[in-house]
Order: C-alpha cells, then structure tokens, then sequence
C-alpha cells in the first residue's frame, strides 16, 4: 500500500515538474515572437519610411525632367527663331547690295546716255534762266551744261529738281542714302552676333520616371533652310527690280515732260521722245523679268510646304 502511494506521488511529481518545464517553454516561445513580432513592426516602419522618401525622390526627379524637357523645348523654338533672323538679316542685305548695285549700274547707264541731252530752257534754283541748254556731262558734283551764253558747272543744289530725281543728284539720291542704310544696318547686326544663342541643349535626364521621350524631327531641315534661302534670294531680286522699273518709269515721265516743253518752245523735242521710248522699253523689260521671278518664288513656296511636312 505505501509503494503504491509512493509510486503515485513520484507519478504526480513528474507531471508538476513536465507540466512547469512545458510551461516555461511556452512562455519562452511566446517572448521569443512577440520579440520576433516588434522587430517586424520596427522593419515595416523603416520600410515605410524608405519608401517614402522614395517616393518623394521620384517625385522630385520627374518634376525635374518635366522643367528639363520644357527648358530644351524653349531652346529649341528659341534655336528657330534665331534661324528665322538670321535669314531676315542675310535677305536684307543681300537686298540692299543687289539694290544698290542695280541702282547703280542704271544711274551710271542714264548718266552716260545724258550728253547730247537738249533740255531747252531750265531754270536754277537760284532764279537764274538759262536758254538753249544741253547736256554735256553728269556727275555727283552737278551737271556740266552748253547754253546760249557759254560753258559751265552747275553745282547739284542748284540743278531743278526734275534733274535731281532723274540723274539722281542733291542730298535726297537714292543710291547714297541706300549706302548709308546698309552701314546702318551693318553696325546694329553686330552686337546681334556677339548676342548669339548656345547652340548646345540642356541634357536630359537618364530615364526620368513618367515623361516621354521628345519625338525626333523627321523633316529635312537642311533642305527647308536652303529653300527659304533662295526664297529670300529673289524677294531681293525682286525688289531690286520693282525699285529699277519705277526708276525708268520716274525718268521717262520726265523725258515726256521734257519733250511737252519744247514743242511748246517750238524746239526740236525728238531726243526727248527717244529717252522716254528707252525708258519705257527697258520699264518693260524688267517688269517681264520681275514676274518671271515671281513665278519662280511661287514654285519654291509649293517645294516648301512639301518639305515643311515631310513630304
């Protein structure tokens, strides 16, 4: 009977002590994870943050690329604009020398053609009167003239204005004040070319996040240049000419009045008649090589809407 008590006693005292030793291992366990759980919470916090801060920073950089892009299409249109003067600027001078040389080259013509020239009876602007008179040499100095009572200079203040526009004397001629524009036009081009644009973009970042790439520009730029180029070319040209025509319609106007006024003076008026007749004749000629280059301008305007899409 006491083995049997002491046999269910060691039996009990085994269970307390297997029972307390599954008991602290319990315990141990569950410190062990709710360790385990506040280091996931910390990690989860971090991670949180980082992505955070991440975000943040993507952020930031697609802004970034959004200014970027934006900048480097001002530059772009600020590059084009930039062409667009340059090109006003060579077709303005090309349409000054062309004008110039033009303009020259006809006052030379008209000024060789005036010896010989019966003008009749002029008036100076001075008052003076001077009878039987020709022609014997122009020059910008004046006109040297035979008269009924000699020889002589007169200076180009003095020459009646219908003299002055047709041999282009007297401080309004056209071909001195057009020297004088180009200069002007030269000296304010050059703080202009000291004021040129960077021609280099600003650099786009390395795959920025969310902004699409800028499309490439399939038109042929350099061939639009060259077409606006010749374009530019013959609005000089013809300018040139339309300024040339009006020159030779203005003197054979005042041939034609010339040749009015001496067959009122009953003095021979046929020379006059002739001038005006070459006058209006080459007037002629130019005005039909004018609308030749203006047809010319209008093929090259159709080429460059073609180019301009690409076509």
């Amino acid at each position: 009977m006491i083995e049997e008590t002491k046999t269910w006693v060691l039996l009990f005292l085994f269970s307390i002590i297997v029972t307390f030793s599954y008991y602290l291992h319990h315990q141990s366990t569950l410190d062990d994870a709710n360790q385990a759980l506040e280091q996931a919470k910390s990690m989860l916090k971090s991670m949180q943050e980082q992505l955070s801060l991440k975000n943040k920073s993507w952020h930031e950089k697609e802004r970034v690329a959004i200014k970027l892009q934006s900048e480097n299409d001002r530059h772009t249109t600020l590059l084009g604009t930039q062409d667009t003067l340059d090109q006003r600027y060579h077709k303005a001078d090309s349409d000054f020398k062309y004008a110039l040389e033009s303009m020259k080259e006809s006052m030379n013509r008209t000024r060789n053609n005036a010896p010989g020239t019966e003008l009749g009876e002029i008036k100076l602007a001075n008052g003076k009167t001077l009878r039987d008179v020709k022609i014997r040499k122009v020059e910008d100095s004046g006109i040297s003239f035979l008269h009924a009572d000699g020889v002589g200079t007169i200076p180009s203040d003095q020459v009646p204005e219908n003299l002055k526009e047709q041999y282009d004397l007297g401080p309004n001629a056209l071909v001195p004040m057009i020297q004088n524009a180009q200069k002007t036009l030269l000296q304010k081009s050059e703080p202009d070319k000291k004021d040129k644009l960077v021609t280099t973009a600003p650099a786009m970042p390395i795959s920025p996040p969310s902004v699409s790439p800028i499309a490439t520009n399939t038109v042929d730029d350099s061939k639009i240049k060259n077409i606006r180029m010749r374009m530019a070319e013959l609005d000089s040209r013809i300018t040139a000419f339309h300024s040339v025509v009006a020159q030779h319609l203005s003197a054979a106007k005042s041939h034609q009045n010339l040749a009015e006024s001496a067959k009122e003076r009953g003095v021979p008026s046929t020379r006059h008649t002739e001038n005006a007749n070459k006058s209006l004749a080459q007037a002629a000629l130019l005005e039909n090589q004018k609308a030749g280059l203006i047809e010319e301008r209008g093929k090259l305007a159709v080429e460059l809407e073609y180019a301009m899409r690409g076509k």
